[in-house]
């Protein structure tokens, strides 16, 4: 059976991997396809993650590594949808273009209730799909309500334990059920993709880096609730005795 996975971060990459070593995928008796995508918002200057320091590590999980981007260039993955109409065509295309003539027999996807997951659920059809969180998304609500030919396949909500007693809410209005992924196959994965990116590149080491999320962008918070945020982080380095 073949198997073709999305992602589009290096941490939904390596939550992917530690649950094909955890067996949440079963053994490898088929093709594994990792269709990646780099949603940055000029990905024509920014590596996709395939591409950068520790990805090493996480490809021998895979057959091939296909680009998501190469397939609807020029146009932006986040932003492209087919038309209805052309739906039946382009499906036929795309799994020609991955030599699945006659469809995976799972489709795994990030984000599936925007593009470009939920392009990709559009245009693969006639398999079951699981969902896994590449981060904190699992504990919100599904963003979007996704159509019925979309959620009736859904089959499970892979997800880590990164809030201990906190039930996931993503999908659970469709009555997916929701799986933990266990804190060592994922912390032994990073352990693995630290250790290859160290090998290709020499690391910098003393200033912290702080890293923020686009919330304001969202209507999550406001812009100014944002920068209080951001404020915060860093006054909680100055606090760790940090100056640079």
């Amino acid at each position: 059976m073949t198997q073709l996975f999305y992602a589009s971060t290096l941490f939904g990459a390596m939550t992917l991997a530690a649950a094909i070593d955890d067996g949440r995928f079963g053994p490898r008796d088929g093709r594994r396809i990792l269709l990646v995508s780099n949603n940055a918002a000029i990905p024509e200057i920014t590596p996709s993650l395939d591409q950068v320091p520790g990805f090493a590590a996480l490809r021998p999980r895979f057959d091939e590594v296909r680009s998501w981007n190469d397939v609807v260039a020029p146009l932006h993955p986040s932003d492209w949808r087919a038309r209805i109409i052309e739906v039946p065509m382009l499906g036929r295309l795309l799994l020609s273009h991955l030599s699945l003539d006659g469809g995976p027999g799972e489709l795994i996807l990030e984000s599936v209730a925007v593009p470009p997951a939920r392009t990709l659920a559009g245009l693969v059809k006639d398999c079951p799909i699981t969902v896994y969180s590449d981060g904190l998304m699992s504990y919100g609500p599904t963003r979007d309500p996704l159509p019925a030919e979309i959620s009736g396949r859904i089959t499970r909500l892979l997800h880590l334990d990164l809030v201990p007693g906190l039930s996931p809410l993503l999908l659970s209005e469709y009555g997916v059920p929701a799986e933990t992924l266990p804190d060592r196959a994922f912390l032994d994965v990073i352990a693995q993709s630290g250790a290859a990116g160290e090998e290709t590149r020499d690391l910098p080491a003393g200033p912290p880096m702080i890293l923020g999320q686009y919330l304001s962008a969202l209507d999550i918070v406001t812009p100014e609730e944002e920068a209080g945020l951001h404020a915060d982080m860093l006054r909680g380095l100055a606090a760790r005795g940090f100056g640079t």
